[in-house]
């Protein structure tokens, strides 16, 4: 039986190439993950009510009506724009392009509208500030990386957040952008030379938060919190302070939701990132605060001193 499905633009030269035996890392009833030789390269074939990963092939039906007839353990042929199972072939019938986050006007103070980043965040605020002042930080890297339990350890969520927070901040139009860039480069650097140290899945999910992507409900909540082209909406541009706040709020439930604690530890990383990122730069950007205060017609006139 053939099975159409959509693959993500990450993987669909190695699902097009040459037919080669692939190792099941791991199988659960709406998705697979698929070793595809180096350590970092996976391809996670998803049932359609699976989380998006941008390293995946989607099929259009959920995990209601799918049997994928393998264990983790088990070798499967993936090549020629098929992934070959025991009762289905699935097919990369089209492209679909993962969640992407791209670079913008950051929002000084964002961090605010988010939980307090605990220790994971407080220990990724330390290594982004390295990042901006240009220390070493391969130390703090190596401290996140692999740490903890799971097919993506805590450590590697926070740091996915660090990295899609800086992709966000590293835009080309300000001092402060500039300075995001550099360090996401060093910090980028510095992952990917330590991804031996942590799973084949989260690994491939690290190199691709440091090229921006991730899954839709993530990328929506990191759009959110920045200011200016490519916010999440108009209000989250020019509306009040509360609006921005609602909006946030409203994307950041089904970002906690994902996983054990894979949500959470993504959102402290997030979250310690861009504390941060406001400690390097603070009076160069509008705050929340500030927001509020230019759209409370109780402050006219409170400024003209």
């Amino acid at each position: 039986m053939l099975v159409p499905a959509a693959v993500s633009p990450l993987v669909a030269g190695t699902v097009a190439g040459a037919v080669r035996p692939c190792p099941v890392l791991a199988a659960f009833p709406t998705c697979l993950y698929l070793g595809l030789g180096a350590h970092a390269d996976v391809l996670a074939v998803l049932a359609s009510d699976a989380l998006a990963l941008p390293i995946g092939l989607r099929l259009a039906e959920p995990s209601s009506t799918v049997r994928w007839g393998v264990a983790a353990g088990d070798t499967v042929l993936v090549g020629a724009g098929r992934v070959r199972l025991p009762h289905a072939e699935v097919v990369a019938s089209r492209l679909a392009r993962p969640a992407r986050v791209r670079a913008g006007a950051r929002r000084v103070g964002a961090a605010r509208l988010l939980p307090e980043p605990g220790v994971l965040g407080e220990l990724v605020a330390e290594l982004v500030a390295d990042a901006l002042a240009g220390r070493p930080v391969e130390s703090g890297v190596h401290g996140l990386v692999g740490a903890g339990r799971g097919l993506t350890p805590s450590g590697d969520d926070a740091l996915c957040g660090a990295l899609l927070a800086l992709v966000a901040g590293s835009s080309t139009g300000s001092d402060a952008g500039a300075a995001a860039g550099r360090a996401l480069s060093r910090v980028r650097t510095a992952v990917r030379s330590a991804l031996g140290r942590t799973t084949s899945l989260s690994a491939a999910l690290l190199v691709a938060a440091g090229d921006g992507y991730a899954v839709p409900e993530v990328a929506r909540l990191v759009t959110a919190l920045q200011a200016g082209p490519g916010a999440a909406s108009s209000a989250a541009d020019t509306g009040p302070a509360p609006a921005v706040a609602a909006a946030v709020t409203d994307l950041l439930a089904p970002v906690l939701a994902i996983g054990h604690s894979s949500g959470h530890d993504l959102v402290s990383g997030l979250a310690g990132a861009l504390l941060a990122l406001d400690a390097s730069d603070p009076p160069r950007h509008q705050t929340l605060s500030d927001h509020t205060h230019r759209n409370d017609p109780t402050e006219k006139g409170s400024r003209s001193a």
